[in-house]
């Protein structure tokens, strides 16, 4: 029996393979999630650079109450007292994922990297990871552009495979 089991679960598994979907559409919410991305990015980077650390640390102080209690020592005891190292890896990392995301260079590192910025926003904020929310939905996305290897279509992660 477990014989039979075994064949039907390659064959399916080798049918999976034939029929996969294009990766074309990825490629539209690739390029949505990096000019969020790249959005995002653009009130800590131009004009406000030099009073970003403020901004962000007067923000996640009044978000402090929410965020999830397990996560509130990392703000106070790690995040708060290096505000200036946290608020420009924040700014620079969300402008990386955004073009990484934009023109499909680094893909799936960019969507990791991003996930990990927006579990610890979710975390910071005291956000409901099943609710629905903006940082949900990108979340979702990030997890569909990481899988499907969205660079591969469109991108330069194309470019750079055919070259190898």
């Amino acid at each position: 029996m477990s014989g039979a089991i075994r064949e039907s679960l390659r064959t399916w598994i080798d049918e999976s393979k034939r029929s996969a979907t294009p990766l074309w559409p990825v490629t539209i919410l690739r390029i949505y999630l990096g000019v969020g991305f790249l959005s995002a990015a653009s009130n800590k980077v131009f004009s406000w650079w030099a009073s970003w650390p403020q901004s962000m640390a007067h923000f996640v102080t009044s978000k402090l109450p929410d965020a999830y209690a397990f996560y509130r020592p990392v703000v106070t005891n790690v995040i708060l007292p290096h505000i200036g190292l946290f608020a420009r890896t924040v700014a620079i990392s969300e402008v990386a994922v955004g073009l990484s995301l934009l023109v499909g260079a680094g893909t799936r590192f960019g969507a990791a990297l991003g996930l990990v910025l927006i579990a610890n926003y979710m975390l910071a904020f005291g956000d409901i990871p099943w609710q629905p929310g903006e940082d949900q939905a990108f979340c979702v996305g990030l997890v569909v552009v990481l899988i499907t290897n969205a660079g591969m279509a469109f991108g330069i992660d194309r470019w750079l495979a055919r070259r190898a």
